[in-house]
């Protein structure tokens, strides 16, 4: 009888062992697609051709940001275009997270340079790191920095052409004084201004001790001897040194 039970057992051990090979290879084809799709995608996104693309859209993307300052839009474009080259090299197996880290902070050094003025120090820096991080993901550092310098020179063509194109609506417009001082304003050159020596004018401004005053029809940033003198008041130059106009004071009813 036990013996019975024992070869029952067996056998349901064994019928059950049967029912699962199925999921068993079921799951075992659903990891060597993934697999497969993985390292498909990898081979992709590190072919040459398409890694160089790659960097060039980071570049472009990155360096127009920068120069048209378009809110972030072409920003993420270059972001897009070296996270995709990462990838690849990661699911490639050549990436790690100190090359991205290399990358990450040569962007931050760079971002710095714009509003930290460090004689390009941050700049050089940034440039290093960010190059070191896309060289040093690629299993072949060679090729990589080959790609790198070809990206490099085309962005940098494009980059140019972009700047001739729209000339106007670079960020560097931004600190440019477009106003135009001319003599039709009543604003006079410091060249000119030997002639006011001795005139008697009026403080348009209250000077204190710098401000503007009027003599005839020209309007001159004009300083006082060191005191403050309100705005309405006659005031005489009693020097002219460059573009420095010295004046004080009239007293009320004194001969001009």
């Amino acid at each position: 009888m036990i013996s019975l039970r024992r070869t029952f057992l067996g056998c349901a051990t064994v019928l059950g062992s049967i029912g699962c090979l199925p999921g068993l290879a079921a799951a075992s084809a659903g990891t060597a697609a993934q697999q497969g799709f993985t390292s498909a995608l990898g081979g992709f996104l590190t072919h040459p051709a398409v890694a160089a693309i790659l960097l060039l859209i980071g570049i472009v993307g990155i360096g127009l940001e920068l120069l048209f300052w378009t809110f972030g839009l072409l920003g993420s474009i270059g972001v897009i275009g070296f996270g995709l080259y990462f990838l690849g090299n990661y699911l490639a197996g050549g990436a790690g997270s100190g090359d991205i880290g290399l990358f990450v902070l040569g962007v931050l050094l760079l971002l710095l340079e714009l509003v930290i003025p460090s004689f390009g120090i941050l700049g050089i820096a940034g440039s290093i790191s960010l190059f070191s991080g896309v060289i040093l993901a690629a299993d072949n550092p060679q090729t990589a920095a080959l790609l790198l310098v070809i990206a490099f020179v085309a962005a940098a063509v494009l980059l140019f052409i972009a700047v001739k194109k729209f000339p106007a609506r670079g960020v560097w417009n931004r600190f440019i004084l477009k106003e135009e001082l001319t003599t039709e304003q009543g604003f006079v050159s410091s060249s000119f201004k030997l002639h006011l020596m001795g005139q008697t004018g009026t403080s348009l401004t209250p000077l204190r001790p710098s401000g503007t005053a009027q003599f005839g029809e020209d309007r001159v940033d004009v300083v006082t001897e060191g005191g403050f003198i309100p705005a309405g008041r006659q005031v005489k130059v009693v020097l002219v040194e460059g573009s420095r106009v010295v004046v004080h004071e009239e007293e009320a009813g004194a001969e001009k």
